[in-house]
């Protein structure tokens, strides 16, 4: 899939101090470009109410965080990446 990174998104990765965290984001994003369709992403779930915004669950030891994507046809632009509790409050 093609894979567009919006600058909230880089914002939100900027802020993430912990290297672990940020390594799992690395290797979850070659996922995604690797995929062929959104079935083959791990963690991904269409939010209720939208037609084309999902999140990407990503559990490290002690965090928990989404990714806020947008996919039309095959492209997935990825929104923001923020704490559980966050993230439905800022995304959409």
């Amino acid at each position: 899939m093609k894979v567009i990174i919006k600058l909230s998104f880089n914002k939100d990765v900027r802020n993430v101090k912990h290297k672990e965290l940020k390594d799992v984001l690395w290797s979850k994003i070659q996922q995604i470009e690797k995929a062929k369709n959104i079935e083959n992403i791990t963690g991904m779930k269409l939010l209720r109410g939208y037609t084309t915004h999902y999140r990407i669950k990503m559990i490290t030891k002690n965090h928990s965080y989404r990714i806020g994507a947008i996919v039309k046809n095959d492209t997935i632009w990825l929104c923001r990446f923020l704490q559980r509790k966050k993230v439905y409050k800022l995304f959409p």
